[in-house]
């Protein structure tokens, strides 16, 4: 079985990214917002040349699990 793999985005606020699948093309990812007690939640497609951009931008930061 793959291991997922979570990020921090940098930015405002608290958000992580969830990558939920790999294809050729890119990821599928779930974003989580949270902020003042509420949590939102996006399925998202990131391309793989913009997914590894945030990496090497440090944009998406990985999470130790």
């Amino acid at each position: 079985m793959k291991i997922k793999k979570e990020y921090r985005i940098k930015g405002a606020g608290e958000q992580l990214l969830k990558v939920t699948r790999e294809t050729q093309a890119g990821f599928s990812v779930v974003i989580t917002k949270m902020e003042s007690g509420w949590k939102e939640e996006k399925n998202e497609f990131m391309p793989r040349s913009l997914f590894e951009t945030c990496l090497r931008t440090d944009y998406l930061v990985p999470i130790s699990l």
